[in-house]
């Protein structure tokens, strides 16, 4: 069963639209090589050069496969010249029965230590040695034109092909503080993790540890938007309310955090409509305000009583005097995944859970942390 899974395609179903990008987009590229070509036929150009094989493998890489290691412009352009040149020399000194074998392995290596394997490389290392024992030999300037050059012309008009349809290519390989800077939690895994997974499963040159990362925190953000898209903040609010209105005096509010374990208290309408909120530490702040300025306070009363005039009422303070703005508020029908992001970003005693205006619950870390634990 097993032996016969693995003969099973390996490439997913492609979209019909993709289809036709990846076809006229290798037609054109091919098309416009061989157009350069006839032009240098035309003007009397005496190398002799035309297109070669290994060309059409090279298409099909940067135009279906863009994303791939193999695929970037290094890789292609030197790779294909790096083959070609070990080729040449391979049937300079080689003898013919060996130099198949020897040529291909080489191109190999030699792609590998300047960091361009390219699979096509392999191919032109190849056809170069067959054409030699068919009496068709090239000169070393053949590895720079028309090999490395046609490669580039591919590769530039690969590059703007997928402009145009809103593709990146090449590959943009963030630069290690970015991508440092782009994990979400600060035990995310490493480039060495990352790097170390594609070694265990063989994906060495099919990914990059960023493009890795990528994925890897794209499943993350699918299996939370899966686990709490049917989750919605009405489920996990807390629906018992500590609440006062904007006219409550100070020492109501004081009472009450006194006797709740609270940080905050929403101020609401007789509508119980969200107005904003009061802060503990703003009534602490303005208690020890208060208590600084009793002093000056005093002095200027006992000048008012020595003129003879009676001093101005104090106007007590209310939850007015102290409210702040709003938090972010939902609805109770808003997913809690919607809330994952603005939970990281801002800064908040709480997010107010309304229905139809009305104030009905409050969702805090708290409520978020105990949903992810079960």
């Amino acid at each position: 069963m097993q032996f016969g899974n693995g003969w099973k395609p390996a490439v997913a179903p492609a979209a019909g639209l993709d289809v036709l990008r990846v076809g006229l987009g290798a037609a054109l590229g091919l098309g416009v090589a061989a157009a350069l070509v006839q032009l240098a036929q035309w003007g009397g150009w005496q190398g002799g050069w035309g297109l070669f094989a290994p060309l059409g493998a090279t298409a099909v890489l940067v135009f279906a496969v863009h994303t791939g290691p193999l695929s970037q412009p290094w890789s292609c352009v030197v790779g294909n010249t790096v083959a070609a040149l070990w080729a040449l020399l391979v049937v300079a000194w080689v003898p013919a029965g060996w130099a198949p074998a020897v040529a291909v392995g080489g191109a190999i290596a030699g792609m590998q230590l300047t960091r361009s394997l390219h699979p096509p490389g392999g191919a032109v290392a190849l056809l170069l040695v067959l054409e030699a024992q068919h009496g068709v030999r090239h000169g070393w300037s053949y590895a720079f034109v028309p090999i490395a050059l046609l490669t580039l012309v591919l590769v530039l008009l690969a590059m703007a092909y997928h402009r145009v349809w809103g593709k990146h290519y090449p590959l943009q390989v963030a630069a290690p503080a970015a991508a440092k800077a782009q994990h979400l939690p600060a035990d995310d895994l490493s480039d060495a993790d990352l790097q170390a997974l594609l070694a265990r499963f063989d994906q060495d040159y099919n990914l990059t540890p960023q493009e890795l990362g990528q994925l890897v925190r794209a499943a993350e953000e699918q299996a939370i938007t899966r686990r709490f898209g049917s989750v919605t903040c009405g489920q996990v609010m807390t629906s018992a309310l500590w609440t006062c209105r904007p006219g409550d005096d100070l020492g109501r509010l004081a009472a009450q955090f006194q006797q709740h374990p609270i940080k905050s208290l929403p101020v609401v309408d007789d509508a119980g409509r969200l107005l904003g909120v009061v802060a503990r530490s703003a009534l602490f702040d303005w208690l020890w305000q208060q208590q600084q300025g009793d002093t000056s306070d005093r002095r200027q009363r006992r000048t008012w009583r020595l003129w003879g005039k009676k001093p101005p009422a104090r106007t007590p303070a209310r939850a007015a005097d102290l409210m702040q703005d709003a938090p972010l508020s939902v609805s109770d029908h808003t997913p809690v995944s919607h809330l994952l992001e603005a939970l990281a970003v801002h800064t908040v005693p709480f997010v107010a859970v309304l229905r139809q205006g009305q104030l009905v619950g409050l969702i805090t870390r708290t409520d978020v942390m105990r949903i992810l634990l079960h």
